[in-house]
């Protein structure tokens, strides 16, 4: 890796940790609100069941959604602390030990795999998901 392509990952490291504080934040902010709002109910007539509900799948979304964004944080973090202690061993595949690729680096910026041992570990229901994602061409 070179000191411009390691510059630049570290750039996106950082893009995507900012991203990712920020995403928790305002889940965390959310989640107070919520219970705050709950909290301070002043009508004695409870809420309608399908009301409820949707509040109980939003929670689970925003649960799920701050779930990832906290293991992302952990993995940016980790990435940057190996980025600047020892760029040689980052730049290689924990796998397999070839290089990882700059272009997976440029989109998935605190990757341990190098795109062809990232194939392997997916499952084939994984390859199906990423599979209906793509647009067919036409």
């Amino acid at each position: 890796m070179t000191e411009q392509e390691r510059k630049h990952v570290e750039e996106r490291l950082l893009q995507e940790r900012d991203r990712a504080t920020r995403m928790i934040k305002r889940i965390e902010a959310k989640e107070q609100v919520s219970q705050h709002e709950s909290a301070g109910e002043l009508s004695k007539i409870p809420s309608h069941m399908a009301d409820e509900g949707s509040q109980t799948q939003e929670q689970e979304r925003d649960f799920i959604l701050l779930n990832r964004e906290s293991r992302v944080l952990n993995l940016i973090d980790r990435a940057l602390e190996l980025l600047r202690e020892d760029p040689e061993t980052f730049a290689r595949c924990e796998e397999c030990g070839r290089d990882i690729e700059f272009e997976r680096f440029d989109l998935i910026p605190w990757t341990r795999l190098c795109a062809r041992s990232a194939k392997k570990q997916e499952g084939p229901a994984d390859r199906a998901s990423a599979a209906a994602r793509i647009p067919a061409e036409g």
